[in-house]
């Protein structure tokens, strides 16, 4: 948890003077190392350890709003609600840990709430963008295909 932290501290410095790349470095860092230890610092201190991995979550996202990156955010945004329902579903969790991720998914989806009504329509277009994209990637791989099949 103590380098967790000393990451953590690192990358809202670097974010906070800017330095997005080193940040987000930094920050993805943190995440696997919170990530990593989750199972043993679960079972010594549950809120310690949902707090590491989900404030790294929402650290990411932040980054990636400085960053201008709304689909990068809003899927750090997903994948912290997704690490805690992953947790919630265990059959032999206690009642105050399963009370615990249920107040950590409500902040998060508050946070991500707040993130979507401020950035709703960045985050529409940036949607419609990749699509508009990936759509163009693969209509120029399509003719190639064909004219390998005779089309």
């Amino acid at each position: 948890m103590i380098y967790w932290q000393h990451l953590t501290r690192q990358a809202n410095e670097a974010h906070s003077q800017a330095a997005y790349s080193d940040a987000l470095e930094l920050a993805r860092k943190a995440l696997a190392c919170a990530e990593a230890t989750f199972e043993n610092d679960f079972a010594n201190d549950a809120e310690s350890a949902v707090s590491a991995v989900i404030v790294s979550y929402l650290n990411l996202a932040e980054i990636s709003i400085s960053m201008k990156e709304w689909l990068v955010a809003n899927a750090y945004f997903e994948r912290g609600v997704h690490f805690l329902q992953s947790i919630i579903v265990a059959p032999n969790l206690q009642p105050e840990h399963r009370e615990l991720i249920e107040k950590t998914a409500s902040h998060i989806r508050f946070e991500w709430e707040l993130f979507s009504q401020t950035y709703g329509s960045k985050l529409a277009l940036a949607k419609r963008n990749h699509r508009i994209n990936w759509l163009k990637q693969h209509a120029q791989l399509e003719p190639q295909w064909q004219a390998g099949y005779g089309y």
